[in-house]
C-alpha cells in the first residue's frame, strides 16, 4: 500500500505540500521565537538601566560631590562594560566633564543609537543637590546582532521539530489510511485502469456500508449501468436509423424517378403550351391585323369615296362644258357654273386625299420597331425644355398651349429619343384634341421621378381638360377608337403611344382616374420606362438565365 501511495501523483503532491507548510510553519515560528528574544534582551537592557538608576547613581552622585575624579572615571569605565552600552558621559556642572566609551552621533554610521540621561543627586542628610548629569548611549544595533546570532539554530531547531511532528501526523494519517481505505482506493484505482464499465466496482468491505468509499463504489456502478443502458439504447436508434435511413433513400430514389417522369411531363406540357400560345398569339395577331386593316380600309373608305364622288362630279362638270362648246350653246353664267363646281370637287379631292394621307402616315407609324430609333443619352429636363418652349406645335385656334414640368431630381436617360418624343406628342394631340372641345386655354403638367435600385422613370402626365370617363378609359388604346370622329379623328393616337410605349420602350401605360364628377377635372396617364434600356436588357437576359436553371 505504501509503494501504491507514494508513487501515485496525489501522495507526491502531499509530501510536496507538507514539506512546504513545514518549512512556512518553521520560519513563522522562528520568527517569533526571533522577535520574543529580542523583545527579552530589550527588557533585560531596561532592566539593567533600572538597575543602574536606582544604585548606581548614588555611588557616582557621591564621587562626583567628594571630587574622587579617579572613582568618577573608574565607576564610568565600568558602566560601558555593561552589555550594549557604547559610551557614558559625566558633565559635573562646572563645566567638567567626565567619559568613558567611543561616542557617536545619532543616526550616523550603521549604528541605531539610544540615549538615555540621568540627573545625578547627592543626599546630605538635609536636602538633595543636583551634582551633575549622566548621558549613556545604547547601541540596539548589536542587541538585535547578539539576537540574530542564534537565529540560525533556532530556525534549524523549529525546522526539525516541526519535520518531525509532520513526520508523526503522516506517519498516523498513513496507518489510518492503509487501515480504513487502502484497499478500497486501490480496487478503484485498478478499475479505473481498466476502464470497463461493463465490469462493477468490487470494494472490500472494510468500512461497512455507510462508508463514504464504499458509497461512491455504489454509486460508480449505478452509473455505470445507466451509462451502459443509454449505449444500448443508442446502438438500437443507431441500428433504427440505419434502416430508416435505408429506407429513406429507397424512397428518396422512388420519389425522385416519380419527380423526373413529372418533369418530362412538365417539360412536354410546357412546350405543348408554348406553341399553343404562340399559336394563340399569332391568330391574335393576325385577328388584330385583319381589325387594323379593315378599320384602316374603313377609314380609307370614306375620304375616297368622296373623293370618287367628286371626281364624277367634275367630270359631269367637264363633259357638259365640252358638250356646250361643241355645240356652240356654251354661255358664261353656266361656264362660271361649272367652273365653281369644277373648284369645289377639286377641294373635296384635295382635303380628303390630305386626310387619307395623314393616316395613311399614322398607320405606317404603327409599324415602328426598335431598329428605326438608336438608343442615346440625353438630360431628361432638356428633352421636356423641348415641349414647353415650343408651344407653337400645339396651337389650337386662338388659345395657347401652356406646357409645364417638374423632375423631382436631374435625369440622365439612356433610350429611343424619337420614339419618346412621339408618345409625348401623341398625349399633347391627344388632349388638345378631346380634352377643350368649347375651346379655351390649356395647361399641361408633367412630374417625373426615378427609382435608381428598379431601372425605372415614372412621368405623370396631366391636363386640366374635361378629363376622360370610365367607358373612354377602357378603350383608350383600342386602334381607331375615338370620341372625335365626327371631327374627322381616326383613333390611332393613343394606340400609337401605346405600341411604342410597350414596343420600343419596354414600360407601361396607364390612365388613372382623376375627380369624378367636378368640372375640369383633367386627366391623368401614367408612363412608367426603364432609365438605360443597355441596363434593362442585361437584366432580362440574367433572368431568362435563372429561368432555364430553374426549369432544369
Amino acid at each position: 500500500m505504501s509503494a501504491f501511495y507514494w508513487r501515485s501523483a496525489s501522495g507526491r503532491r502531499l509530501l510536496i505540500h507538507l514539506f512546504l507548510s513545514s518549512l512556512l510553519l518553521a520560519l513563522l515560528s522562528s520568527a517569533v521565537a526571533l522577535y520574543s528574544a529580542y523583545r527579552t534582551e530589550y527588557r533585560n537592557n531596561e532592566a539593567l538601566l533600572q538597575q543602574i538608576s536606582s544604585g548606581y547613581l548614588n555611588a557616582l552622585a557621591q564621587s562626583v560631590w567628594s571630587f574622587d575624579i579617579p572613582q568618577v572615571e573608574s565607576q564610568l569605565a565600568a558602566l560601558v562594560q555593561f552589555p550594549y552600552i557604547r559610551y557614558a558621559m559625566l558633565d559635573a556642572g562646572n563645566g567638567e566633564y567626565f567619559s568613558a566609551g567611543q561616542a557617536e552621533e545619532a543616526g550616523s554610521g550603521d549604528r541605531i543609537l539610544q540615549e538615555r540621561q540621568f540627573d545625578l543627586h547627592y543626599d546630605n542628610g538635609e536636602r538633595s543637590i543636583l551634582v551633575g548629569s549622566l548621558r549613556l548611549q545604547l547601541d540596539l544595533v548589536a542587541m538585535r546582532q547578539q539576537v540574530m546570532a542564534t537565529a540560525p539554530v533556532v530556525l534549524l531547531k523549529h525546522l526539525v521539530i516541526i519535520l518531525l511532528l509532520a513526520a508523526l501526523l503522516l506517519f498516523a494519517l498513513i496507518r489510518l489510511f492503509s487501515r480504513y481505505a487502502g484497499s478500497q482506493l486501490r480496487s478503484l484505482s485498478d478499475w479505473a485502469e481498466r476502464g470497463d464499465i461493463r465490469a462493477p466496482v468490487q470494494l472490500p468491505d472494510d468500512g461497512g456500508e455507510n462508508d463514504e468509499l464504499n458509497r461512491i463504489g455504489r454509486t460508480i456502478n449505478h452509473l455505470c449501468q445507466q451509462i451502459q443502458q443509454v449505449m444500448a439504447e443508442r446502438d438500437y436508434s443507431d441500428h433504427e436509423l440505419q434502416q430508416l435511413n435505408n429506407r429513406l433513400e429507397q424512397k428518396v430514389e422512388e420519389r425522385t424517378g416519380e419527380l423526373n417522369n413529372a418533369i418530362n411531363s412538365l417539360n412536354r406540357l410546357i412546350d405543348t403550351l408554348q406553341e399553343d400560345r404562340h399559336e394563340q398569339v399569332e391568330n391574335e395577331k393576325m385577328a388584330q391585323l385583319g381589325s387594323l386593316v379593315a378599320g384602316v380600309a374603313h377609314e380609307l373608305n370614306t375620304p375616297l369615296g368622296i373623293c370618287v364622288t367628286a371626281r364624277s362630279y367634275i367630270e359631269d362638270s367637264v363633259l357638259l362644258i365640252q358638250e356646250r362648246i361643241k355645240n356652240g350653246t356654251l354661255d358664261k353664267n353656266t361656264f362660271s357654273a361649272q367652273i365653281n363646281n369644277i373648284s369645289e370637287g377639286l377641294l373635296l379631292i384635295d382635303e380628303n386625299l390630305n386626310r387619307s394621307h395623314r393616316l395613311v402616315r399614322t398607320f405606317k407609324s404603327l409599324a415602328v420597331d426598335e431598329e428605326s430609333d438608336f438608343r442615346s443619352r440625353f438630360s431628361l429636363e432638356e428633352f421636356l425644355q423641348e415641349f414647353a418652349g415650343n408651344n407653337d406645335d400645339f396651337f389650337v385656334e386662338d388659345n395657347t398651349c401652356r406646357i409645364e414640368y417638374n423632375l423631382s431630381q436631374p435625369v440622365i436617360l439612356n433610350t429611343c429619343r424619337q420614339t419618346l418624343g412621339l408618345v409625348m406628342g401623341a398625349l399633347i394631340g391627344n388632349s388638345l384634341d378631346h380634352g377643350y372641345p368649347d375651346g379655351g386655354d390649356s395647361h399641361i403638367q408633367i412630374h417625373g421621378s426615378i427609382d435608381v435600385t428598379e431601372n425605372l422613370l415614372t412621368l405623370i402626365y396631366e391636363d386640366d381638360g374635361i378629363g376622360i370617363s370610365n367607358e373612354v378609359r377602357q378603350r383608350i388604346f383600342d386602334p381607331f377608337f375615338t370620341t372625335g370622329r365626327h371631327r374627322g379623328k381616326t383613333g390611332l393616337g393613343m394606340h400609337l403611344a401605346y405600341n411604342l410605349v410597350t414596343r420600343i420602350l419596354h414600360g407601361s401605360i396607364e390612365v388613372c382616374e382623376r375627380r369624378q364628377g367636378a368640372e375640369n377635372q383633367g386627366a391623368e396617364i401614367h408612363l412608367r420606362i426603364p432609365l438605360d434600356l443597355d441596363r434593362y436588357d442585361r437584366t432580362m437576359t440574367e433572368q431568362g438565365l435563372k429561368l432555364v436553371i430553374n426549369n432544369h
